[in-house]
């Protein structure tokens, strides 16, 4: 199964990344940064996603099985005033 993830390079989408790719998913992973997408396996295809439309990636989504969404803010920091707004 085709399985597209946001967020894949973080600690919780690294994780299912890497379970969906030793399950031998095809997976993809949206980053707005692929050069850098650090711990990614090579059997992981990285692509890059500018995280505001599906320019790039859009046609990739026929046939996939599943899009998970895990991009957005860490919320590993502090709470702070301007990160609640």
């Amino acid at each position: 199964m085709r399985v597209i993830v946001t967020g894949g390079t973080g600690p919780i989408g690294r994780a299912l990344v890497d379970s969906l790719a030793s399950d031998l998913h095809e997976v993809i992973v949206l980053s707005r940064s692929p050069d850098r997408a650090p711990g990614v396996s090579s059997a992981v295809r990285v692509i890059g996603w500018d995280a505001r439309s599906a320019d790039g990636w859009g046609h990739l989504a026929d046939g996939a099985g599943a899009i998970v969404n895990l991009a957005g803010e860490s919320i590993a920091g502090l709470w702070t005033r301007q990160r609640k707004q």
